[in-house]
């Protein structure tokens, strides 16, 4: 038997021999999965009663708010398939969206981090310029508030050491700050 024999195959698992895969790729069709995050510490796959959950050979996926409502969108790339758009149109919270426009430190402000306080709570991202295989999501920071429609205060810290505060911040917009 070769080193490399049954590479870019599947085997049977009873009997050893090769299995036909036909157009579907080594992954084959797995059902997708969308947690929602339970504020304790565990998450529960909501994909079936958010109608998310296909079943078809993935290869991609970007976050993304397409109309600029406040809720983030789902862009799916399978494979030999076109691009799937899942539109989020569920009840949404009160959220703020934070762009970063970097002077000092590169443009994009890849590899700053955001905190938001609000209504007792504390939200961090740091900013990727690559979230997937064959894709990549917003640049756009977006954090769900729920209730709140106010935001105690925003913190960026930049790659380049620099700080930026903001306090009192109004929810329910797309906030833009500059690295001064």
């Amino acid at each position: 038997m070769e080193m490399f024999d049954g590479v870019g195959r599947r085997r049977d698992q009873k009997t050893g021999q090769l299995v036909s895969i036909g157009e579907n790729s080594l992954n084959g069709n797995e059902r997708d999965c969308l947690f929602r995050n339970n504020r304790d510490g565990t998450f529960t796959d909501t994909a079936y009663v958010n109608r998310a959950d296909r079943v078809e050979d993935g290869r991609g996926v970007a976050l993304l708010d397409y109309n600029l409502d406040g809720a983030m969108d789902i862009v799916l790339r399978n494979y030999r398939q076109p691009a799937q758009l899942l539109r989020n149109d569920g009840a949404a919270g009160h959220w703020l969206q934070v762009k970063l426009i970097g002077t000092r430190s590169n443009r994009d402000a890849v590899g700053a981090r955001v905190t938001v306080r609000s209504d007792g709570q504390r939200q961090s991202r740091e900013v990727h310029a690559g979230s997937a295989y064959l894709s990549a999501s917003t640049l756009v920071q977006h954090f769900g508030l729920g209730t709140a429609a106010r935001v105690d205060g925003v913190e960026v810290a930049w790659p380049s050491g620099a700080q930026t505060v903001l306090s009192d911040v109004r929810a329910d917009q797309r906030l833009t700050i500059r690295e001064e």
